[in-house]
């Protein structure tokens, strides 16, 4: 969902603005790149799932100003190269797409922190409760971590929007289930087969691509 800032007033809109860059140089200022610029395949996967995940952010359906929806990639980003990689990389992706689009700077802060700081942190946190308390298994890591993060990471930008809609934005409760909420089960639905079959790929063929997977852990002896 792309929220245009003449649904917000400026003031949280501003205020969301200064949260997203705090957000995003933690990121950067964490992020380990040069363990995986020193990988080339994590670096063939990162460049090619950016360029992948901005043309699927320019395929977005709606009705009504803030009513649209389109793959995220939030999951898939933050298994393959860590919460602060795929904060960086999405916020590029977001940034190209308001050039592309021409849509209002001002919203940038607060579209980036439904769009990509929920659920990133959200497959992060994820992601390390699964490492701690579900066994080291192949099948587990996909089907948990792929399939069912994405569509909860989702889940969780969907009730996420629907609460600031409804606080902060003229739109009615009737209105937001006949032309939002409506479709979100697609794109739950999306979200979780695209990053639930990419992974898969990842892991099967191509495992030192994946930071967060080792196949000692998760395949040897199972």
């Amino acid at each position: 969902m792309n929220l245009p800032a003449l649904l917000i007033d400026s003031d949280w809109l501003w205020l969301a603005n200064l949260v997203f860059v705090y957000a995003l140089f933690r990121a950067l200022r964490s992020a380990p790149w040069r363990a995986i610029l020193n990988n080339r395949q994590m670096v063939n996967a990162l460049v090619g799932l950016t360029i992948g995940a901005f043309i699927f952010w320019q395929f977005n359906a709606g009705i009504r100003p803030g009513f649209n929806f389109h793959v995220l990639g939030a999951t898939l980003f933050v298994l393959l190269f860590g919460w602060q990689v795929a904060t960086a990389m999405i916020s590029l992706v977001m940034v190209a797409t308001w050039f592309r689009m021409d849509l209002d700077w001002v919203a940038l802060g607060l579209n980036g922190l439904l769009m990509i700081a929920i659920p990133v942190l959200f497959s992060e946190w994820l992601l390390r409760f699964s490492q701690r308390n579900l066994p080291k298994n192949l099948f587990l890591f996909v089907l948990w971590n792929g399939f069912v993060c994405a569509g909860l990471a989702i889940l969780l930008n969907v009730v996420a929007t629907t609460l600031l809609l409804l606080a902060l934005s003229h739109y009615s409760w009737g209105e937001i289930q006949r032309h939002y909420l409506i479709a979100a089960p697609i794109i739950l639905l999306t979200e979780a087969f695209m990053t639930g079959m990419l992974i898969t790929a990842f892991t099967v063929f191509q495992p030192e691509a994946v930071l967060n997977f080792n196949d000692q852990e998760y395949l040897d002896g199972k």
